[in-house]
């Protein structure tokens, strides 16, 4: 009796589920490219995103949403019925930018003026110049980060990362400074007039590489073998879960389970390999290959930080195989060594023939990431639309509405000029 419920349950869900995703007015589902084989997919047009060879994040998501113009996209009638409304416009706007609702001079400025798209635009841009839109750019960045607040007993101050990323942001400087600034990464701010003081983060004898050597946020995403972090920076910066990377030409490996990643198989290491002390080769439950190949290349460079994000030098006994200061989750909780994430003579890198053999090198292989440009993109975009996490809520956006917004940002790396984009866009003022 009870199974039969289950499954009658189950089976309801699965329609649910079926015709949540296949309603044509979702605005998440509305843009993208025609399914390979129509007739097996009972959704004939599903939004591009996370696949193996999207540039996007992983899984489907939509733009704030816009009618089909391009060759194989759909027109919505719900979205064709759309009409510009710089009112409705604005209220959005201001309370994104500016934390509050617009006043109602603001309000019938727009109404009444003769060109309501100047009005429209030259209030954002006095949001934009407002001390609110800094704090609201504090506020964005401590969300996206997932940390804030000052230091404690033995907690690290977490504001620096959130006010450096919000600084570079108000201030339009070059958003690549977040991986690759050596100085001025953890500035005070003022939320009463909105002004960033630079100061310097105490990383010790670490050199600084922007937010990649943050006290507050190694603190914040401690871990065995520092997998944590690693998975902050690649799900933050890349808006990608792991896997991270994909080869066009899948193997197959000892087990039968497809091999996806580009680095060679057995570079990490393993146990029954003679290095290492966990089975990342392993693939009797998982191919553990295809995240860690990409995971234990990064992790030895945040290794170096211990439980409350402090430097510690990693020890080399004088073989090479450095002693970290994270540890391994086996018995006894042992440090973690070099050859527990990599084969000897294997050195980091960020992706697969990206090496970067310390932090800063790293922060110089992320600035010249066109998926790290993407990801910044979309993470403005997808504030201004209260849209969810590119991430958690597989809220990517399709190449068809945020190409040209980040070919705009690649061009000077200004993401204040793609925040106001975003708040001034045709589709941002559709309703």
């Amino acid at each position: 009796m009870q199974s039969g419920k289950a499954a009658r349950a189950g089976a309801l869900l699965g329609l649910g589920l079926a015709l949540f995703a296949c309603n044509p007015d979702d605005p998440n589902k509305l843009l993208g490219s025609p399914a390979k084989d129509p007739g097996k997919n009972p959704c004939p047009v599903e939004a591009t995103g996370g696949s193996p060879t999207s540039s996007g994040a992983g899984g489907a998501g939509g733009a704030g949403g816009s009618t089909g113009t391009g060759p194989n996209l759909p027109t919505s009638p719900v979205l064709a019925e759309r009409v510009v409304d710089y009112n409705e416009a604005l209220r959005t706007a201001s309370l994104k930018l500016a934390g509050n609702v617009p006043t109602l001079d603001q309000v019938e400025t727009v109404r009444v003026s003769q060109d309501p798209k100047k009005a429209y635009e030259d209030y954002v841009d006095q949001f934009l110049a407002s001390p609110r839109f800094a704090a609201a750019m504090v506020e964005f960045w401590r969300n996206t980060f997932r940390s804030g607040g000052g230091a404690l007993a033995g907690v690290p101050n977490r504001d620096g990362a959130p006010n450096f990323a919000a600084q570079i942001t108000v201030n339009g400087e070059d958003y690549r400074n977040l991986f690759t600034a050596d100085k001025g990464t953890c500035p005070t701010f003022d939320p009463v007039s909105g002004a960033f003081t630079p100061a310097d983060c105490p990383n010790g004898a670490l050199p600084t590489a922007g937010v990649l050597t943050d006290a507050g946020l190694m603190y914040q995403y401690a871990s065995a073998l520092a997998f944590r972090r690693v998975r902050f920076i690649q799900e933050t910066f890349a808006c990608r879960k792991m896997p991270a990377e994909w080869r066009p030409d899948p193997v197959t490996v000892e087990g039968g389970g497809s091999y996806t990643s580009p680095w060679p198989f057995d570079t990490i290491g393993d146990p029954n390999k003679n290095t290492g002390r966990i089975a990342f080769q392993d693939t009797t439950a998982a191919i553990c290959a295809n995240c860690h190949t990409t995971m234990n290349h990064r992790a030895p460079l945040f290794a170096v930080f211990d439980d409350t994000g402090a430097y510690q030098a990693p020890v080399d006994p004088g073989d090479g195989n450095l002693e970290f200061s994270v540890i391994v989750p086996i018995e006894g909780s042992p440090k973690a060594k070099l050859t527990d994430y990599l084969v000897p003579g294997e050195t980091p890198g960020w992706k697969y023939q990206k090496p970067a053999a310390t932090l800063r090198e790293l922060g110089d292989q992320m600035a010249k990431d066109d998926e790290v440009a993407r990801c910044a993109v979309v993470r403005v975009w997808n504030y201004a639309f209260s849209k969810g996490d590119a991430v958690y809520d597989l809220a990517d956006v399709p190449d068809s509405i945020i190409g040209p917004l980040v070919e705009q940002f690649k061009t000077n790396y200004n993401l204040r000029d793609v925040v106001r984009a975003a708040f001034v866009h045709p589709d941002f003022v559709r309703f």
